[in-house]
């Protein structure tokens, strides 16, 4: 063979390799991947890790789609370090920071610092703390498991579950207020004990997934920026930040966890902030919904949204003006007698923005969908939901996407029906929307770039 031929003859082995290993890297972009670069020991973000799980048929609207997603910069990135989370517990269903007396148990043998000083303390024998206890005079006490599978057990204590359990250190404080305690423990295992109390475990396994890089994303944000609870935690357990440990670990949320290992949400290389409610009226992120009448039309027409079936999707209240004037007086104590409300303001996913309260002695305006929601309090005005079934007593409105009718006799303004739709604040991750995307056969990778892309 001469030279000539066999230089011809590698260049053609050489072009075909290329062509194989580019057709392989655009078959794995199309899937989700890109390259991964290693950042060992660093727990920096290292470029989007790949996925394993099925995608739709590449169908040009399916590709385009994907191609848009990718453009706005949301990636699922993994993240090499698991780090120790401090999480605050509550009171007795979370009604309160502070604790008046605790009475726990460990499964294996124990130690309990204060001071210089370590006890040691066998397995199922009780400790107790009350604000006078001697122990807290000497700062933190510390309570820590002499074997890993040790869980510490607060028999006074009532979540969902009953008495809870908790793996890992438990620190308890004595603050002016009363009892601080806190539970430290690795990211990994705390998302074992979120997900299962913010996602029912029964939901399909690809929303689970998408529930469990959404908490830990949220978590790892919250360590991120140095924020802290007011007793000086990461989070603490409840809605106020993720809910923790009020319903048992379960192998199904188990294995959610495992499964995404390290995964969290990205943009631009920085975390994202990875909020999430209940249930959405449909919102359409592809629509402008901040005037008034193009948000009555959708909230009326839109039939097409994944959680069209959701009791939470439509609902209805009714608020008389004398109820609007007892809660506008909460607010303002210049309002006098309330007259009438209207919308100001919306954002461009239809959430009320500013909501006008006119009054006897005067105007004023609520701003947030937070606020407007506590301020419209239900106790008094039972929601009607699109099944039939009714929700008093909530204490908030369910969402600030609703819309304004009156309600007249004679002509004469008596109040208003609010129609509504959804559960939630209405930012981030739809969870019973991520249920129905999953049931459709969407995969953890579509929801989240569905939702946050």
């Amino acid at each position: 063979m001469s030279q000539n031929t066999h230089r011809q003859l590698m260049i053609l082995g050489t072009c075909a390799l290329c062509f194989v290993l580019f057709s392989i890297y655009r078959r794995g972009v199309e899937n989700g991947w890109s390259v991964m670069q290693r950042v060992y020991g660093t727990g920096k973000l290292v470029t989007d890790i790949g996925s394993d799980e099925e995608t739709e048929p590449e169908t040009a609207k399916a590709v385009g789609q994907a191609e848009e997603r990718q453009a706005a910069g949301v990636q699922v990135t993994a993240y090499e370090e698991n780090p120790d989370v401090r999480v605050q517990l509550c009171t007795d269903d979370y009604a309160g920071k502070y604790h008046e007396k605790l009475t726990l148990v460990c499964s294996t043998a124990y130690t309990v610092s204060y001071g210089d000083v370590t006890e040691e303390h066998k397995a199922s024998e009780p400790v107790w703390f009350t604000l006078d206890d001697p122990w807290l005079e000497h700062g933190t006490v510390t309570l820590v498991p002499k074997k890993k599978k040790g869980v510490f057990t607060f028999s006074d204590l009532k979540r969902a579950q009953g008495a809870p359990s908790y793996t890992g250190k438990i620190l308890v404080e004595r603050k002016e207020e009363g009892l601080l305690v806190m539970n430290e423990l690795p990211l990994e295992t705390y998302l074992c004990s979120v997900v299962p109390s913010e996602m029912p475990s029964g939901y399909p396994m690809e929303a689970l997934k998408a529930q469990a890089v959404c908490a830990r994303t949220y978590a790892l944000k919250q360590l991120q920026t140095g924020r802290r609870t007011e007793g000086g935690a990461d989070l603490d357990d409840s809605v106020s930040y993720q809910v923790y440990n009020n319903f048992k670990r379960d192998e199904r949320t188990d294995l959610a966890v495992k499964e995404t290992k390290g995964k969290v949400l990205t943009q631009d290389g920085e975390l994202v902030d990875a909020l999430y409610y209940s249930t959405s009226c449909g919102i359409d992120l592809s629509r402008n919904l901040s005037e008034e009448a193009v948000f009555c039309a959708f909230m009326s027409g839109n039939d097409e949204a994944y959680e069209k079936e959701e009791p939470w999707y439509r609902w209805s209240t009714y608020f008389s003006l004398e109820e609007l004037t007892r809660l506008a007086g909460t607010e303002s104590q210049e309002a006098g007698e309330v007259s009438g409300m209207r919308v100001s303001e919306r954002e461009n996913s239809g959430v009320i923005k500013t909501l006008e309260i006119i009054g006897s002695g005067g105007s004023f305006e609520v701003e947030g969908e937070y606020e407007i929601r506590k301020l419209l309090q239900t106790q008094n005005a039972p929601v009607t939901l699109q099944d039939g079934s009714t929700a008093p007593n909530l204490g908030m409105l369910p969402s600030a996407f609703f819309y304004l009718t009156e309600e007249k006799e004679g002509g004469v303004l008596k109040g208003y029906t609010l129609k509504g739709g959804g559960y939630g604040h209405g930012k981030g991750m739809s969870q019973n929307g991520a249920k129905h995307m999953a049931e459709a056969g969407r995969s953890c990778v579509d929801i989240l770039r569905y939702y946050y892309g």
